[in-house]
């Protein structure tokens, strides 16, 4: 009897989902098996691949959920702006406010919307197979590891940015307070301290909840990667891959891609950490080489 590779759930004869779980009763390991071989072919010979990797790896476009989320938000907010003409809200009295703040939102709305769906036009393409350098699957205790380790590196880097902000908040707080001669402006200045503390303890525990519920793999393609839920872009809108690292110094060996997209306050950095599995350095090295050569070119 087949069992579910998910769940363990058996499976009927013919059935093409598990009815415990509700996802693909896909064979993973011929699926990878085929996807190893299609992404070396492109790390080899540089070609194109027109595989489907939605078809076996077990992945949805939540970009394009966003997207749509957000048009909605758009109609919503578009009918806020008439919303006081028809309600018989005066203009004075908060309409001409309801207004401006809604036609605001709804401009925010359309950006927003844009946005997300240039991403899922580009995972859309990635899971399409089109242009995969490298696909791996991991054993469980390769990816627990991996998400510790993630978790540990995210927490770093918040903690910087958390002191960095404290530090900026309480200079500019002490200095309005001596110039303006007002001690609101420097607890004013103080407040922004526990809004910035809250994101940067949270962010590092929802990546690492977030990875420890994902599949445990990684597709890399051209345009972008894919880490369990994870999902990073470097085309459009002006963002670049900078480079590609194979950090063999770090436990577990990590792939690092170096991503940047412009700002209002300039290239805003990124970083997209893969983990290597084992038996696959010389899969890592190639796709190194592979990115380090079509750079140059």
């Amino acid at each position: 009897m087949n069992l579910c590779p998910h769940c363990g759930y058996p499976l009927t004869a013919d059935g093409r989902f598990c009815t415990n779980c509700g996802k693909p009763a896909l064979n993973t390991q011929d699926d990878h098996t085929t996807l190893s071989k299609m992404a070396s072919t492109i790390i080899s010979e540089g070609t194109e691949s027109n595989g489907n990797l939605s078809a076996n790896f077990i992945h949805r476009n939540p970009q394009r959920s966003i997207a749509r989320g957000w048009m909605v938000m758009t109609i919503l907010f578009l009918l806020l702006i008439f919303m006081p003409t028809y309600a018989g809200i005066d203009g004075m009295k908060g309409g001409y406010a309801i207004s401006f703040v809604s036609f605001f939102m709804v401009i925010i709305s359309i950006i927003i919307v844009l946005i997300y769906r240039s991403r899922a036009k580009q995972l859309d393409t990635i899971l399409s197979g089109t242009g995969v350098v490298a696909v791996w699957k991991y054993q469980g205790y390769e990816w627990q590891d991996f998400a510790r380790a993630d978790f540990e590196e995210e927490k770093k880097a918040k903690k910087f940015l958390f002191i960095l902000v404290t530090v900026i908040a309480i200079i500019i707080g002490i200095i309005l307070w001596v110039v303006m001669k007002d001690i609101l402006i420097f607890y004013i200045s103080l407040g922004i301290i526990p809004i910035v503390a809250i994101p940067a303890w949270l962010a590092p525990r929802m990546r690492f909840n977030k990875l420890m519920k994902s599949e445990p793999e990684a597709i890399i393609a051209e345009n972008g990667v894919i880490v369990g839920r994870m999902f990073h872009l470097w085309v459009k809108m002006g963002a670049r891959l900078d480079s590609v690292a194979l950090l063999t110094e770090e436990t577990p060996v990590i792939l690092a891609f170096h991503y940047s997209m412009p700002t209002r306050n300039g290239r805003q950095e990124e970083v997209a950490r893969v983990l290597v599995p084992a038996g696959k350095m010389d899969e890592a090295e190639k796709v190194v080489a592979h990115f380090e050569k079509k750079q140059r070119n």
